[in-house]
């Protein structure tokens, strides 16, 4: 391939693509594209290369179903007496199907993963509960409604655009103003308004900063530092809040508490929630 098309060497020496994007690329170079998809797909990441892709090659789109995983099979024992001991024989290792998410179509994606027979069954009666017939034929509808009300009820993105455009017809509307509910700084309480300000704040992005202000490209976790320790400051003024996922937040407690002060927190923490899972399921 690279005979035929030694522009791949070029993008691949001048660092423009990576061994795993030109391999991709390969099946589908030819002389009056080769050009056209090098330039394109230069800098594209492996997964992108592959949404890329799926515009000149679409893949089959799986067809929904709930299948049991084959079991392994079964492995037999013989017991043999010899002078010579045999050479040890590998034992085959049972075919496991890899959990799959890939571009079938440009805007059509393939998903295929395991999950235990719990999953199952919260499945199917979920199902029930919004009203899903043939639920095994609506698999992606089911699971588009199950993700949207997880995002509406725990994505700050989605609150705070909400309360934008409820803050906005409101201003259309004008409505009698109410005592807003004053909040004590003795407790831990953070009003959601001062959450989503200081989310929108960091671009839901962890601001935690290395020594060399490298920063943190973490997005999932996210919490909220006080720059000003709230057990010693008892302050929510957002000036000092930030943005930080859980192990930058972590370490953050630890350089003024203390590491083994901060473990003995969270192991006191899961105990106390161990405790009431006991109380509950007795």
């Amino acid at each position: 391939m690279s005979r035929r098309f030694p522009e791949l060497l070029a993008a691949l020496a001048e660092n423009r693509m990576s061994l795993t994007v030109a391999g991709l690329l390969s099946p589908v170079l030819e002389e009056n594209n080769v050009d056209r998809l090098l330039s394109d797909c230069a800098g594209m990441t492996s997964r992108e290369v592959e949404e890329y892709l799926v515009v000149l090659r679409p893949k089959p789109v799986f067809t929904p179903s709930i299948r049991k995983a084959p079991s392994p099979p079964a492995t037999t024992f013989s017991l043999q007496v010899a002078s010579d001991p045999a050479p040890p024989v590998p034992r085959p290792v049972p075919r496991v199907s890899p959990t799959i998410l890939e571009p079938a179509k440009p805007e059509v994606f393939n998903f295929r993963f395991a999950a235990d027979r719990r999953f199952k069954q919260k499945f199917e009666r979920l199902a029930e509960v919004l009203g899903v017939p043939n639920p095994l034929q609506h698999m992606a509808e089911i699971m588009e409604q199950a993700m949207d009300i997880a995002l509406d009820k725990k994505d700050l993105k989605r609150k705070h655009a909400r309360r934008l455009a409820r803050e906005a017809r409101n201003a259309d509307h004008p409505r009698k103003p109410h005592r807003a509910r004053e909040i004590s700084a003795k407790n831990g309480y953070l009003p959601s308004q001062k959450r989503e300000r200081v989310h929108e704040r960091a671009g839901h992005q962890c601001e935690y900063r290395g020594p060399d202000g490298t920063r943190c490209r973490s997005t999932t976790g996210l919490q909220i530092e006080h720059l000003l320790p709230f057990a010693l400051y008892r302050t929510h003024d957002e000036k000092h809040l930030r943005i930080y996922c859980s192990p930058h937040n972590r370490l953050a407690a630890e350089k003024v508490f203390g590491r083994e002060f901060i473990q003995n927190k969270i192991n006191a923490s899961r105990q106390k929630r161990k405790d009431v899972e006991q109380v509950d399921s007795a």
